[in-house]
């Protein structure tokens, strides 16, 4: 798990998440992603399979989680992960994304 996690802060994997987090839909009851997993493969010019692998990676490290027919749901822990790559883009004075 450990080793996962470590893969997420350092890949592709984050742009992923980052991206999933600047494209929620807020309803009544929750804020989720509501792309397939082609749209999104689309949207970021990549293949369906590429995506597929990725959204995997970041289910199994919790970071994301299916709620049924409704899309993406963000987590706790995917939202602590965002927080914190923000504060280490800016650790060199970049500018964060």
């Amino acid at each position: 798990m450990t080793n996962n996690l470590i893969n997420v802060f350092a890949s592709e994997e984050y742009l992923l998440l980052f991206w999933l987090s600047k494209n929620l839909t807020k309803s009544k009851q929750k804020t989720s992603v509501r792309f397939s997993q082609a749209e999104i493969a689309e949207e970021l010019n990549c293949s369906p399979t590429t995506i597929n692998k990725r959204m995997r990676l970041l289910q199994n490290c919790k970071c994301i989680k299916l709620d049924g027919k409704k899309g993406y749901e963000i987590t706790n822990k995917g939202k602590s992960v965002i927080k914190i790559m923000k504060k280490l883009e800016t650790v060199d004075g970049g500018e964060q994304i």
